[in-house]
């Protein structure tokens, strides 16, 4: 339970030390993400939506895993989830993902910060699709944290990740 607390803490001051540094530009292409709920940074009435170029410009991160459907490693290359959450000044506890097909899924916004996934746009170099489980795949670097090898956390790897509400 501290941990949870003093990680929410952290993420929080990371979050609200950068908010409102920039804003949100407009998205020029076809929208692949959007954000709502309790974000400060919004393009798009109360949402924040980005496009491929605007996901590409925020820090990423690229990695190698094996997951429960992938026996062999493949590596997945994205934003992190926290550079996401930064850019709209994210503020709530949790985050409700939601897929193209109305599958949801709830991730404690501390993961962003305790284990690095990302919103992996390309794996092994090709960029995601709708029929190749993109076009964004929240993924979590499995093989270098151990400790998230399980259920809960391969059930939080939602693709074809379309929106998320902050909560």
């Amino acid at each position: 339970m501290m941990r949870r607390l003093i990680c929410s803490y952290a993420f929080f001051s990371l979050l609200t030390s950068t908010a409102g540094a920039q804003t949100l530009a407009k998205p020029k292409g076809p929208i692949l993400l959007t954000i709502s709920g309790l974000i400060s940074q919004r393009n798009a009435g109360d949402t924040a939506v980005f496009d491929a170029d605007m996901l590409d410009a925020l820090a990423g991160s690229k990695f190698m895993t094996s997951s429960s459907w992938n026996i062999n490693p493949v590596t997945f290359e994205g934003p992190l989830l926290k550079s996401v959450l930064q850019a709209v000044g994210a503020k709530g506890q949790q985050l409700k993902m939601v897929a193209t097909n109305r599958y949801e899924v709830i991730v404690p916004i501390g993961d962003a910060i305790l284990f690095d996934p990302v919103l992996a746009r390309r794996v092994d170099g090709k960029e995601l699709t709708l029929r190749t489980m993109g076009p964004l795949f929240m993924m979590y670097p499995f093989d270098s944290k151990p400790q998230i090898k399980n259920d809960a956390y391969y059930a939080r790897s939602i693709w074809q990740l379309e929106r998320i509400v902050v909560e």
